[in-house]
């Protein structure tokens, strides 16, 4: 059965749809020979030859979903020109399986996997809104104030970024807080703390939605059972509602074209001065100008002047 080749690309695991998309305009998608970057364009696996990067993409055996509890200094790519060493070396080797999201080199942490791209992007694209939560370790103990600071949200470089949820969770001379947030921006958790005089000092993720990494140890991985792989696809788009909006300006109101005349502005005063005359007006076109003198009234001539009499 023919299908459109972003939505074939995503179920065997290459890309998200969007992913998928911008690998078509790249010029790194063929079919039967041939670069396609026409988003529209259809494709059966069963007859057809689709490569990717001069890979053969085949209908995937079976969806796998995978949880991971990501080391620190482990990359989370499927693969790094450093020769690091990646989140697909600690799990099983199956055909597709990319890594959703990404954690920072340093950060340790929750990581999903999976071979399904519908699925991938209901998972990480922030308009699904689902939570993640981190722990921190912070210098210092933040007050009620700084976490208020990160709840109403501040402005770094340029970036207005937020937390839904703060609090601390243990505290000594220094102090691991809870965030929790719906939105993946670059170094994100780290910024919002520095910015509110508490910088980083370790960091992990903990949850994404209703999986969390309890129980996995640093390389450890799971499969994600029945319940946590529906939950995370009941994540639904957020309300437009719930989004910060400007204002819109006031309209100004429109006069309707017959408006009576005691619902009218008064008119305004003339400036002229008592006993000038108004300039006077000319007729519209197909109107015929009509003398303002009364009816009856005699049409005075002007005065010719004198002759003398020589």
């Amino acid at each position: 059965m023919e299908e459109r080749l972003q939505k074939i690309l995503a179920r065997a695991g290459f890309a998200s749809r969007r992913g998928a998309e911008q690998l078509m305009l790249d010029g790194r998608v063929t079919l039967n020979g041939e670069t396609v970057k026409e988003l529209g364009t259809k494709a059966d696996l069963a007859t057809d030859d689709v490569r990717v990067d001069g890979v053969r993409v085949k209908a995937p055996k079976g969806l796998v979903y995978l949880a991971l509890n990501k080391p620190r200094g482990v990359v989370s790519t499927r693969s790094d020109p450093e020769r690091r060493q990646t989140v697909m070396d600690l799990v099983p080797g199956i055909a597709g399986l990319f890594p959703v999201g990404r954690l920072d080199v340093t950060t340790e942490g929750l990581i999903l996997l999976t071979n399904d791209g519908a699925f991938a992007e209901r998972v990480a694209h922030p308009r699904y809104e689902v939570p993640r939560v981190y722990h921190a370790k912070v210098h210092g103990v933040p007050d009620a104030d700084a976490l208020e600071r990160l709840r109403r949200g501040v402005r770094v470089d340029g970036d207005f970024m937020a937390v839904d949820r703060a609090r601390v969770v243990e505290a000594d001379n220094n102090a691991w807080v809870e965030l929790t947030l719906h939105e993946g921006k670059q170094h994100e958790v780290k910024r919002l703390l520095e910015a509110v005089g508490h910088p980083v000092s370790k960091l992990r993720r903990v949850a994404i939605g209703p999986v969390t990494s309890r129980g996995l140890e640093p390389g450890e991985f799971r499969a994600l059972t029945p319940e946590e792989i529906e939950g995370l696809r009941r994540a639904h788009p957020a309300d437009a509602r719930s989004i910060r909006k400007v204002a819109p300006r006031p309209r100004a109101r429109k006069r309707p074209r017959h408006e009576p005349a005691s619902s009218r502005p008064p008119a305004r005063p003339s400036s002229r001065p008592p006993g000038s005359s108004e300039p006077r007006q000319r007729p519209r076109p197909g109107e015929r100008e009509v003398s303002a003198r009364p009816s009856g009234a005699r049409r005075q001539r002007p005065a010719l002047p004198r002759r003398r009499r020589g």
